[in-house]
């Protein structure tokens, strides 16, 4: 299971979301397992795409925060020979 309170350490004071560079900055922290961290990824993408942003730069940025999931997952998968998830969502 993961624990949802790491999320909010992705969340800037206003309640956007951050950048990519914040994601990495993040990962390298928690120090995540290679299958706790597909986890983490998949749930932050989930939650990212259920989200509502209140303005447009908000919007780029959550689009910016998605689409580095997305690259991230799709790396790890390729290291596996298997089918990016990015194709899966």
């Amino acid at each position: 299971m993961t624990d949802t309170s790491n999320f909010e350490k992705l969340r800037t004071p206003d309640g956007g979301w951050v950048g990519p560079e914040e994601l990495h900055q993040v990962l390298a922290e928690e120090g995540y397992s290679v299958g706790t961290r597909k986890q983490y990824l998949k749930t932050l993408l989930t939650r990212l795409s259920k989200a509502e942003c209140k303005t447009s730069k908000a919007r780029e940025t959550q689009q910016a925060l998605m689409q580095e999931v997305r690259d991230i997952l799709s790396q790890e998968q390729g290291k596996k020979g298997q089918n990016p998830i990015s194709d899966d969502v």
